[in-house]
């Protein structure tokens, strides 16, 4: 037989129905003549259980046949005839249906049979490992061996770590999964569906060819896992960043796998739910691949102070409420693997995602993340979001306190930083003042170690892990009130302020913040030590916080929020008019500014002196 030949399918019946009844010896020399083995060869693969397949882990060197382990020329088993299942001339006996476990999650929409059936039922007779490999029809081979509860190729009866079988998969199925899969009609020919429409073991495996290695139907090891994107399309083409526009797409990974399998196992996952590589979720992204540069991150999460991900496992859930209310944080909840894209497909520009956050859902209808905020919002916004704030460190000691940053960040408060919206002055002139109109939440949290931290800096960006508390980009001195006075360089203090302020800017009389030309904020933290956040809340004073009173744009302008630890609990600060303002705190005890001197502060807020009213003008 050449190589090149094509045979009908009827000629294909007639070699099988021979094949059955013939030595392996023949056999070999029916199919070997034209060299390479091409489709319906079984010889050389790991299906060859005969004498002849002596290269593979299992084999019975008592019979020579190839196909009576599964096939009969005659007397062949009328069970799956019984129970419906199209079966060429099956020669095993049927597992048993109870005790199977189905695969499970919460975003699966399939309607998973629990018992399985047509086609996968005959693999299973094999693979659940609960009937003996010689146990065929006619056998006389004195060996029971069943597959080893060891060995992968023994799936079991707990079929929810494997790839979901036995479902119908129609438009409707699709429909739901909002393009994510593909139409039935539209996948290729080779990934069948049985004739109930059903997906089962042989839409992915063909028992009979071994051309691809695990006897799948196409080969995936090219870039994007050509099979699973077969059916899982994940917007694959999507110009805003589908899977084939994905970093992850054509990256090599563990055991040479692309795109899918670098992160998921179709069979015996150690994570069942979504069939993941690894048990801990962040393993999938920090083992092999993101712990390298120039996408270290692994190293970050060994900073001081990072986003806890090893606190909680396999806690993200891609269908849970948001925003969350349950505290935990997984590499998967800020980013969306099938569609995280490399910086450099968009060029990011505040407030939008850029390709690492492409993707992410921020809502349960499905909504995806259109600005880089609204991915924070997932977890540092609504109802809970108190559960995340303040987890490894403590908050400051605000007069109006949220820790929602949804309210901290809105647009209708008095003062903000420019996250969520442009802003609105140029007081407080900024050295990069066309590029920094707005800002990322990542222009200030992020590793000390990234890119966007200095240049020539190679480590990853975004706010995985930093040497400063709150996972900062760079220096933001927040002593507590028992080291008062705490002074220092304060170009080394704030150098995360000075990243964008000019330093000769905020420390002159031209600020606003002066008395009769005395620059007063010179005199507060150069010479004084007090630390900027005790008068300034960075991201913003909230209008309509959690709970309490709000901010005001009399009492609350220029990020005026009062730390009670320093200014006291009746502190307030009032504008009286543009560049005119007055302060009433506990931390002063003069009347005047005249020898701007500040007493230390005591180490208690109950010792802390009444508050005095002072004034000041440019």
């Amino acid at each position: 037989m050449n190589s090149g030949m094509r045979i009908s399918s009827a000629g294909v019946r007639r070699l099988f129905l021979s094949a059955c009844a013939l030595p392996a010896a023949a056999m070999l020399v029916m199919l070997a003549a034209g060299g390479a083995q091409a489709k319906m060869s079984v010889i050389s693969s790991p299906h060859n259980l005969s004498a002849s397949g002596s290269f593979n882990t299992f084999f019975f060197v008592e019979e020579e046949r190839i196909c009576i382990f599964c096939h009969a020329p005659h007397n062949a088993s009328v069970a799956t005839a019984q129970e419906g299942i199209p079966a060429p001339l099956w020669n095993r006996e049927l597992p048993s249906s109870t005790g199977y476990t189905p695969y499970a999650s919460t975003t699966l929409k399939a309607g998973v049979s629990l018992v399985p059936t047509g086609a996968s039922r005959l693999c299973l007779s094999c693979h659940d490992g609960t009937i003996a490999l010689s146990s065929f029809g006619g056998s006389t081979i004195t060996n029971t061996l069943k597959l080893p509860t060891t060995s992968r190729s023994n799936l079991s009866k707990n079929l929810s770590d494997d790839h979901p079988i036995s479902f119908v998969y129609d438009d409707s199925l699709a429909s739901l999964k909002n393009g994510e899969l593909a139409l039935p009609e539209t996948i290729a020919p080779e990934t069948r569906l049985d004739q109930a429409g059903s997906v089962q073991c042989t839409t992915c495996h063909d028992p009979h060819d071994n051309e691809f290695g695990n006897f799948l139907v196409k080969d995936n090891k090219p870039a994007g896992s050509p099979l699973c994107i077969t059916c899982h399309t994940y917007n694959a083409n999507a110009s805003n960043g589908g899977w084939a526009n994905s970093a992850h797409y054509a990256v090599v990974g563990p055991d040479t796998a692309t795109g899918c399998l670098n992160c998921h196992q179709p069979h015996t996952a150690p994570q069942p739910q979504r069939l993941l590589r690894y048990v801990n979720e962040e393993d999938n992204c920090l083992t092999n691949c993101h712990n390298a540069t120039p996408k270290n991150v692994a190293s970050e999460f060994t900073q001081t102070y990072k986003h806890p991900i090893a606190a909680t496992t396999a806690a993200h859930d891609e269908a849970e409420t948001l925003p969350a209310t349950i505290y935990h944080v997984e590499c998967a909840d800020c980013h969306n693997p099938h569609r995280a894209a490399a910086p450099t497909l968009v060029a990011p520009v505040a407030p939008n995602v850029d390709g690492p956050l492409y993707g992410v859902r921020i809502d349960n209808q499905g909504t995806v993340a259109a600005n880089e905020f609204d991915v924070c919002f997932k977890c540092h916004a609504g109802t809970s979001a108190y559960k995340f704030s303040g987890v490894s460190n403590t908050p400051p000691n605000r007069l109006i306190s949220d820790s929602d940053q949804a309210h901290r960040f809105s647009i209708d408060n008095p003062s903000i930083h420019p996250v969520t919206t442009t802003r609105t002055t140029t007081k407080g002139n900024m050295s990069l003042i066309t590029s920094m109109s707005q800002i990322y939440c990542g222009d200030c949290h992020g590793s000390d170690q990234s890119a966007k931290a200095a240049t020539g800096q190679t480590g990853a960006n975004g706010p995985h892990g930093s040497s400063y508390e709150h996972i900062l980009i760079a220096e933001y001195d927040m002593p507590p009130i028992s080291q008062y006075p705490h002074l220092g360089n304060d170009a080394t203090f704030y150098a995360l302020c000075y990243r964008c302020h000019q330093q000769s800017f905020i420390m002159g009389s031209a600020s606003g913040f002066a008395n009769g030309g005395i620059p007063l904020h010179k005199t507060h933290v150069q010479d004084q030590g007090v630390p900027c956040y005790a008068c300034h809340d960075p991201h913003g004073v909230p209008k309509f916080p959690t709970s309490g009173a709000g901010g005001t744009t009399t009492n609350n302008a220029h990020l005026i929020n009062f730390n009670i630890d320093y200014a006291g609990s009746g502190a307030v600060y009032a504008t009286t008019a543009p560049g005119i303002g007055s302060c009433t705190v506990s931390c002063h005890t003069n009347s005047t500014y005249t020898n701007l001197s500040m007493p230390r502060l005591p180490a208690s807020p109950a010792q802390k002196k009444t508050g005095v009213k002072r004034t000041y003008s440019p």
